[in-house]
């Protein structure tokens, strides 16, 4: 059975950062920690166990920061997290990957969002998350500047109507709901400078992930024919989709979850 720490010398990974990882992963492994090395046979398993060292390094700073103690995990999340987070090598990513873990092992949320969680994160490019940020931040500034806005009107009707029971004070930003703000995709294109083509793509798979959802406007139209009282009432819907789209609450949470906007 191979050394555990000939593998981890090959590796060449400074010691402060192992030291730091092995301690959060034998609380996950216990004694099948020190058996590692038999698992680990060729060059992608290293690599693989290479990101997750450095995923599990960051997880445990951040938990560390944060003051909080690694909590048990359903063996339903935590063995698909190992395993996927162990396939991502892109820094960026596995930034986002060291958050999720960090999150799972604080006890926070349920285990449905937590595989939901996993099974976007393993799913998702860099250029996607990039967009997704990016799509992010106008929200939060559209939510500021209609928070702001609010707040404006509400101090010019304090002044001239004190006594005013209609008038309230405004929500905070975050309390805006998230499906009020719409984006559509060539004025982000053309904001941005990136091609609308390229920007539906990324769109549409954004929207399978569950992250995003397109805004679909209803149009339900009732008429009957006055001069037959016993005619039916004929109902027609027209479903418009002129290519807006809007976060969900899934969408919502991944993104506060895995980045520090």
């Amino acid at each position: 059975m191979a050394d555990i720490e000939k593998i981890l010398d090959n590796l060449n990974i400074p010691k402060q950062i192992i030291d730091k990882s092995e301690q959060l992963l034998k609380a996950l492994f216990g004694q099948s920690f020190d058996e590692m090395g038999g698992i680990i046979a060729d060059q992608v398993k290293l690599r693989r166990f290479k990101n997750q060292i450095k995923i599990f390094s960051k997880a445990q700073e951040i938990l560390k920061e944060h003051k909080i103690d690694p909590k048990k995990v359903s063996l339903k999340v935590l063995a698909p997290l190992i395993e996927m987070s162990s396939y991502e090598e892109e820094e960026t990513l596995q930034e986002k990957w060291s958050k999720l873990v960090a999150h799972v092992l604080s006890g926070n949320s349920d285990i449905i969002f937590q595989q939901n969680c996993i099974s976007i994160l393993s799913k998702l490019s860099s250029d996607e998350a990039i967009l997704l940020e990016g799509l992010f931040k106008k929200l939060q500034r559209r939510r500021i500047e209609r928070h702001n806005t609010q707040l404006k009107r509400y101090h010019q009707n304090e002044a001239h109507y004190p006594n005013s029971k209609g008038n309230v004070y405004p929500k905070k930003p975050d309390e805006y709901s998230i499906t009020s703000f719409e984006f559509n995709i060539a004025s982000y294109a053309k904001e941005n400078n990136i091609s609308e083509k390229e920007l539906y793509f990324k769109i549409s798979n954004l929207i399978t992930l569950g992250l995003l959802k397109w805004e679909t406007d209803v149009q339900v139209e009732a008429t009957k024919d006055n001069d037959d009282p016993d005619s039916d009432i004929d109902v027609e819907v027209y479903v418009y989709n002129d290519e807006a789209f809007v976060f969900t609450s899934i969408g919502d949470r991944f993104i506060r979850l895995t980045t520090n906007i």
